[in-house]
């Protein structure tokens, strides 16, 4: 399904609209204007008219798990007042100098590639490029649901001028020709994904066009003496695990004990183990067979480990039902099993950083469940290390308004700074 023009089509059109995007795009850069105002406003009409029930018949067409969820985010992201705080706290008025005028104008065409791990993304990445005045090609995550298409349709409904603004395909990214042309049209392209779909972008992109990285990151827990007297963080911890399933950039993929001692690590699987488990009694799986999947390997694996003996020496597992922590006397940072099964390692403060700095580049959010002091000593050392947030255990994926991504404001790179010098 693609959407041009404000127009559903059939993906045999991909080619025929593809051929003349350069010219239409180029067309509307040239003719025509939107303003930031007319975005927010639709915005929120769209928000309004979700929220009061008015597309409960288009919503009901689309059999997904956590549906609701997903509409709930939509209608938070897209209200008016949230967007124009965001645009206050990213791109606040330019200092004028006496000799200087400086405005902001659109980059011109952004190409974007989004990820299918994060609800609403697709719609919210094309938003937050109209916002800025771009027009936006969206290629849709093959995850999609098709639910992207019906937001940005009924937008361009409630705002008609925007619809020369928006192009999404649901072109696979194994169609490189169809990609390139994509590419050929744009000033920047904005890829969600990992390390391949960054290099893959980074190969088919012109030299005269911007690459927006926002890639995939990763996230840890680091856990002082003395947890078990902070029962709310522990089970704030564990709820977060469970609930994001440990598939954003944002989730808790390794917990760190501040101990030289490797069997502190066990001591805390035994601890942390019951959190986990009320936390996964309170939120039952709903991605059964990528639950079912994960679980499968994780269990291979221990096995594998048992037989070798290497199970005994570096790893051992504690299982719960429907989730386990495995207590690893390697420190790497890695991504574990996903879906409410997560590594825990020994580390001593002292090592931490080099620990981190290893992973320079991938860093994104932590948490510290610890004294005051530890955990000011933690947050220095992580934030030298190259790490962007440090939050709350329960707040490790809630987002806020006015937030960074990734250490760097989204919206700064949907503009361009315009300097207009004055004669003295």
């Amino acid at each position: 399904m693609i959407l041009a023009h404000g127009k559903i089509y059939d993906t045999d059109h991909t080619a025929e609209i593809l051929e003349n995007l350069v010219d239409d795009t180029n067309r509307t850069l040239a003719e025509k204007r939107i303003g930031a105002e007319e975005v927010v406003a639709a915005a929120q009409t769209v928000a309004e008219r979700i929220a009061s029930g008015a597309y409960d018949d288009i919503i009901n067409g689309f059999d997904f798990d956590g549906i609701d969820e997903y509409v709930s985010k939509a209608v938070g992201m897209l209200k008016r007042d949230i967007l124009l705080l965001n645009l206050k706290a990213q791109l606040p008025h330019l200092c004028e100098l006496p000799e200087i005028d400086s405005y902001l104008s659109p980059v011109g065409v952004l190409f974007h590639i989004a990820a299918g791990n994060i609800d609403v993304l697709p719609a919210y990445s094309v938003l937050s490029g109209l916002i800025c005045g771009n027009v936006n090609v969206l290629k849709l995550p093959s995850q999609d649901d098709g639910i992207t298409v019906k937001i940005l349709e009924e937008f361009i409904k409630i705002l008609p001028e925007a619809a020369d603004f928006i192009y999404v395909f649901d072109t696979p990214s194994s169609d490189v020709l169809s990609m390139i042309k994509m590419a050929e049209a744009a000033d920047r392209i904005v890829v969600w994904g990992g390390d391949e779909a960054v290099s893959a972008v980074r190969r088919l992109a012109p030299p005269s066009v911007g690459i927006v990285e926002w890639g995939h990151r990763i996230s840890f827990a680091y856990v002082g003496a003395g947890y078990n007297d902070r029962p709310d963080e522990l089970r704030g911890l564990a709820e977060h695990i469970i609930k994001t399933s440990q598939m954003l950039c944002s989730s808790c993929q390794r917990i760190y004990v501040d101990s030289s001692d490797p069997g502190a690590a066990d001591g805390f699987c035994r601890d942390f183990l019951p959190y986990l488990q009320a936390a996964r009694d309170a939120h039952p799986l709903r991605d059964i067979g990528a639950a079912a999947e994960a679980t499968l390997l994780k269990y291979a694996a221990g096995i594998e480990g048992s037989l070798s003996g290497e199970e005994k020496s570096g790893e051992r597992k504690y299982y719960g039902r429907g989730c386990s922590l495995t207590a690893k006397d390697d420190t790497e940072l890695e991504i574990s099993g996903f879906f409410g099964n997560c590594d825990v390692s020994a580390l001593p403060l002292s090592k931490l950083f080099s620990v981190l700095r290893r992973k320079k580049g991938y860093l994104q959010t932590a948490c510290i469940i610890a004294d005051e002091e530890t955990a000011k000593k933690a947050e220095d050392i992580m934030v030298r290390a190259g790490v962007n947030r440090v939050t709350t255990p329960a707040k490790m994926s809630d987002t806020f308004i006015g937030e960074a991504h990734d250490g760097s404001f989204e919206l700064q790179n949907y503009v361009r700074v315009i300097n207009k010098c004055r004669e003295n």
